[in-house]
Parts: C-alpha cells; sequence; structure tokens
C-alpha cells in the first residue's frame, strides 16, 4: 500500500478547522490517486488546548490533545490523521506534557454539550459521576448528574460556552457537596 495523505485543499481547511468545535470530513489520497480513505476529525475546543479524535474507515482510532495557541496546529492535526492513515504511531505531535493542558472532565463535559444527548460517566479524583444530557424543544440543554443516589437537575442555555461554564461550575459544587456530606456522616 502506498502512502496516504492530505491534498493542499485538506490543508487549508485544517487552518480554519482548528480554531472550530466539530466534526470535519476529509479524505486521504495516495500519490497515484488510486487509493482514498475517507478520515473524520472531531476538534473539540476547551480553555487552554484543543482535543482532536480521529475515525479513518469508521473506526475510532485515537485522539490527542494540543495547546490551542500553537500556530502550527493545522500542520500537527494534518500529520497525526496521515500518521494514523498510513498505520505509524503518530509521533512527535503532542510535545511532552502537552495532553495536560485539558483535563478529561473538561473534554467530557464538552464533548457531551456539544452532542447533545447521551450519557457520560465521568471520572472526578476519586469519584465517579454520571451526566445524563439532552436538548430542550425549546432551545438549551438538561443535565442530571448522579452520583450513588444523589442527583442534580440543572436547565442550561443554548449558548455552548454559557453551558459549559454553568454544567462545569455545578460539576464542582455537587462533588463537593457530596464529598461534605460524607466527611459529615463520618
Amino acid at each position: 500500500m502506498s502512502r496516504l495523505s492530505l491534498n493542499a485543499c485538506a490543508y487549508i481547511r485544517l487552518q480554519a478547522q482548528v480554531g472550530l468545535s466539530g466534526t470535519f470530513n476529509h479524505t486521504l489520497y495516495s500519490r497515484d490517486d488510486r487509493q482514498s480513505v475517507p478520515a473524520q476529525v472531531e476538534i473539540e475546543q476547551c480553555t487552554a488546548g484543543i482535543t482532536v479524535m480521529v475515525r479513518i474507515c469508521g473506526t475510532q482510532n485515537t485522539s490527542v490533545t494540543l495547546d490551542k495557541h500553537r500556530k502550527n496546529n493545522a500542520t500537527r492535526v494534518a500529520s497525526f490523521i496521515e500518521s494514523i492513515a498510513n498505520g505509524r504511531c503518530p509521533t512527535g505531535v503532542p510535545d511532552v506534557d502537552e495532553y495536560l493542558v485539558v483535563s478529561n472532565i473538561e473534554a467530557d463535559l464538552r464533548h457531551a454539550i456539544r452532542h447533545g444527548h447521551g450519557t457520560y460517566h465521568l471520572i472526578a479524583h476519586e469519584l465517579e459521576p454520571s451526566l445524563l444530557i439532552q436538548r430542550n424543544p425549546r432551545g438549551g440543554y438538561t443535565a442530571k448528574l448522579e452520583l450513588d443516589k444523589a442527583g442534580c437537575v440543572l436547565t442550561l442555555p443554548a449558548d455552548k460556552q454559557r453551558a459549559y461554564a454553568i454544567l462545569a461550575d455545578n460539576l464542582n459544587r455537587f462533588l463537593q457537596g457530596y464529598r461534605n456530606s460524607l466527611a459529615a456522616a463520618a
């Protein structure tokens, strides 16, 4: 199999896409254009970084977290996609410890809000709350946080940034209240 790569148009589109949240479709081609492979790239904008998940031929392969302030992120994402498509380990894409710029909680909450539905199992230090989220028919979201038999229901605005801020704040309060109740019961 010859090496698969993105064409020049894909690189140009990636320049804009690394600044957005969404799912983007690309196609990788062999040099002789006899082979092509579809790739789906899901980018999530977080506070200090971006998370990038790549699916090749419909199979979720892997994800990477990058510092959102780097000027060469489009090139790095392209390298990441091409490495995966060609069966190579994507070396040199993230810098050492760059994955730390986005917490798993932030990435999961933003992903849940963008998709607008589903159940997500979160890991918050020693606690493992679940989040059930769905879109409201009138706009916005309804989110339910649960941990053991404790729960909290929230109505979130349609604006994804505000929804994330409110959800993250309430998750922290919910977990702190849960910890406080455990301490009081002990």
